[in-house]
């Protein structure tokens, strides 16, 4: 299915758009909508996949914490996960 579009583009879009060879402005702006789609699909899966290997990080700093928190280990994830939540509720003790 074909579908016509209106956009305003901006300045600079505008500039690297009226630089395309006629005829083939359509095919590209399809093309770039299509491969941004995956992009940003592949973005928002690498997201959640590093939210839960975050998790599962802190949920093992937390086994190795209680077991030995002088653990060279722990104090590097410890390091690592400033900012997350579980560094946020850690007893730093």
């Amino acid at each position: 299915m074909k579908q016509l579009i209106s956009a305003t583009l901006s300045k600079e879009a505008a500039e690297i758009y009226n630089t395309w060879e006629k005829q083939k402005k359509s095919q590209i702006i399809s093309s770039m909508i299509v491969s941004e789609d995956v992009n940003m699909k592949l973005i928002d899966a690498l997201r959640t996949r590093r939210e839960s290997l975050t998790a599962l990080i802190a949920k093992a700093n937390i086994k190795i914490w209680l077991k030995d928190p002088k653990d060279p280990l722990c104090k590097e994830l410890n390091e690592a996960l400033i900012g997350t939540i579980h560094y946020q509720y850690r007893d730093t003790e």
